[in-house]
Formats: C-alpha cells, structure tokens, sequence
C-alpha cells in the first residue's frame, strides 16, 4: 500500500471527524446545547433536536443496542484491515 495512499485515507477520515467536531462545538458555543438523534419515527428516517449536553447519556442509553450490530461491524473491518495492514507491509 503506497504511503500517499494511507495518508490519503488517514486525512479523509480525521478531515471528516475534525469538521464534524467543529460543527458541533459551533453549535454547542451558539446555543449551549448539542444536536442528537432523539428519535426514529419510521425507517429511513431520525429526528436529530438541540439538547442540553448532560441528557445525551439518557438519549444515547436509547440508542446503544440499536446500534451494537453496526458498532461490532466496524470493530470487525478495523481488525480485519489491521491484520491485511501488517500483512501487506511485511511487519
């Protein structure tokens, strides 16, 4: 794997996490609260409100085995690519 390859991926995904943090840390300095998914009324769709940040744990409480499938999924991947990972660079 080329090296500006995984710097390539390694930006893309710290890009992406730090914009996401800086969105939100906007939107708590404006408001004093965070956007969380409160609900999801049907398939395909999720209610995202303005919270205080000391009620995301009860929200987040809901959310936690929903998401359990989707968290070991990417646990997995993050294993599997970190044994393709030493494989591929010989180490």
């Amino acid at each position: 794997m080329s090296r500006s390859f995984r710097r390539g991926i390694w930006t893309g995904i710290v890009g992406s996490a730090a914009f996401l943090a800086a969105v939100v840390g906007w939107i708590y300095r404006r408001t004093g609260k965070v956007p969380f998914p409160v609900s999801r009324p049907a398939e395909g769709e999720l209610i995202i409100r303005l919270i205080p940040p000391d009620e995301v744990s009860t929200y987040w409480q809901r959310w936690k085995e929903e998401l359990r499938p989707v968290l070991d999924e990417f646990r997995l991947l993050g294993q599997e690519l970190k044994v393709w990972y030493k494989g591929a660079s010989g180490a």
